[in-house]
């Protein structure tokens, strides 16, 4: 992802946006660990992998987030925290204007 700024153009990396990514949800209330929608992404992957970031032609981003939440909260509010959370966290340090995020709930614990 590149922007133009007035001292020059920045570019951001998808491993980076990931990481942001990352930090918000768990920054979030709600969600226990960030898992997967396949088994084999389960067992060998890192919980920072398992955060899907595609980036089009344009530069507009689609994030997918698998999270698992605690029993007891309910189920849309953090979904739609988590939603909202990472949008604030890409506009104000990546500079990503409407990214299309995601969130699946997988499981309950």
């Amino acid at each position: 992802m590149k922007f133009q700024t007035e001292y020059g153009e920045v570019e951001i990396t998808v491993n980076a946006i990931r990481r942001l990514v990352y930090l918000a949800v768990l920054e979030t209330y709600g969600p226990i660990s960030i898992g997967s929608d396949n088994w084999f992404s389960r067992w060998f992957s890192s919980e920072e992998g398992k955060i899907k970031v595609e980036e089009d032609e344009y530069g507009h981003l689609k994030i997918d987030i698998f999270v698992e939440v605690e029993f007891g909260t309910k189920v849309t509010e953090v979904g739609k925290n988590i939603e909202e959370n990472v949008i604030h966290k890409l506009r104000a340090f990546a500079n990503c204007e409407n990214p299309e995020v995601n969130v699946h709930i997988i499981g309950v614990r």
